[in-house]
């Protein structure tokens, strides 16, 4: 393989920020496997990406000390217990916590969720201009995964900003400023302090919440002591509220400028849980995300030796025309009826599959769905401002006027 693409990569470049695709269509007709370094390639799509999710010996190696991405980093130091691991310590973890995150689990909250998207959108409507991901798309899944874990509203602020910080983390090094460096991992440390003084708090005043089962796998010893449980919080935190609240956002965005897609979805209701895995596709909150080989594998005819890494940039492989009509149209019937299109890989894939997938889609579906009954005058009343980070793509201000 060359190691002097003819296509340069730039779809990080803040020019592309609001709209990375175009880039990713380019460097994904160039090749399958695009090089980033001779030890880390990027695969652009959907076949080999899908392949990579689904294949167990992909793995993350740092518990291995074999990460290139971050070569020599403490696997604790890697923000949420279950990113980091490799089975068997990742199927010890998950399972722990995989029952709450279960359909039949979360169907026990769809009014939950409702009332609270209606209580919010109350306040919205009569304000009749705001900031939508300030008044609705973060509050929303921050109010339900916090009560699940247990944590209290009142903290919900100090909570917002570490999580930003760990967001901005997760981009790659050589994107980042040595402001932001150094404030990762203080981030996480103060996350993993409050984490620890409410698992305290919990063993003394236990409640029906995911940090009390984790006060109990603990002392069960399915939990390792130390910093295992903090990680594994502070993961489920993050997965829970920012990726949503990204997705809610932009799935606004991308409805507002497609108003047909708006009328189909208001025409038909039985649209509503198909469209959001289009929005998912169309939109994906990560765009890109990592494995490494636990042993020598082969991905589109190249040999990676143990220890190499391949980037799966899922953005990418969500639109690749080989597997999508038309990929670039938003399509809110393209997962409806009895022949769906092949299954999008905003949830990543295999063993690291998304733990919270049906919660995030039950979210979007209720907050989007009863957002563009009750406001149909929703509009937009300046350009939404994006985030500055990439792997976790998302909004930082959408401006809107929800009453004619």
């Amino acid at each position: 393989m060359s190691t002097a693409p003819q296509v340069v990569f730039d779809a990080f470049h803040p020019a592309h920020r609001s709209n990375p695709y175009p880039r990713y269509a380019a460097v994904r007709e160039y090749t399958a496997l695009y090089p980033l370094r001779p030890d880390i390639l990027m695969a652009t799509r959907y076949r080999e990406c899908a392949a990579v999710f689904a294949d167990p010996l992909w793995g993350h190696g740092y518990e291995d000390g074999i990460n290139p991405f971050r070569p020599g980093v403490d696997p604790d130091d890697v923000p949420g217990s279950m990113l980091r691991m490799d089975p068997p310590n990742h199927t010890r973890v998950r399972g722990l916590v995989k029952s709450a995150f279960m359909p039949r689990t979360t169907a026990g909250i769809r009014d939950r969720i409702e009332n609270l998207v209606n209580r919010l959108l109350d306040a919205a409507i009569e304000a009749g201009e705001v900031d939508l991901m300030e008044a609705f798309a973060r509050p929303l899944p921050l109010t339900i995964i916090g009560d699940l874990l247990g944590i209290p509203r009142e903290d919900h602020t100090m909570v917002q900003k570490w999580s930003l910080e760990i967001v901005r983390g997760t981009d790659p090094d050589i994107l980042q400023t040595p402001e932001s460096l150094a404030r990762r991992p203080a981030a996480m440390a103060e996350f993993e302090a409050y984490f620890a003084a409410l698992l305290a708090r919990r063993r003394v005043d236990p409640r029906d919440d995911i940090l009390t089962g984790l006060c109990a796998a603990q002392d069960e010893g399915q939990l390792n002591g130390g910093r295992e449980p903090l990680g594994l919080a502070v993961g489920l935190l993050i997965g829970g509220y920012e990726t949503i609240s990204d997705v809610i956002g932009k799935s606004i965005v991308a409805l507002l400028r497609n108003p047909d897609q708006v009328q189909r979805w208001l025409a038909d209701p039985d649209l509503a849980a198909p469209a959001v895995d289009e929005l998912l596709r169309y939109e994906p909150p990560v765009q890109f995300t990592h494995r490494v080989a636990l042993a020598e594998r082969e991905v589109a005819g190249h040999t990676f030796a143990r220890g190499d890494g391949i980037v799966i940039l899922t953005a990418a492989a969500n639109r690749d025309p080989a597997v999508y009509i038309d990929p670039d149209r938003l399509d809110i019937t393209r997962f409806a009826g009895r022949a769906p299109a092949p299954r999008h890989l905003s949830f990543s894939g295999g063993p690291h599959y998304c733990l919270g997938a049906h919660l995030g889609r039950l979210e979007t579906e209720i907050a989007i769905d009863t957002l563009l009954r009750r406001a149909p005058g929703l509009a937009l009343t300046d350009e939404p401002v994006w985030r500055d980070t990439v792997a976790i793509h998302g909004l930082d201000t959408l401006p809107v006027r929800l009453r004619a």
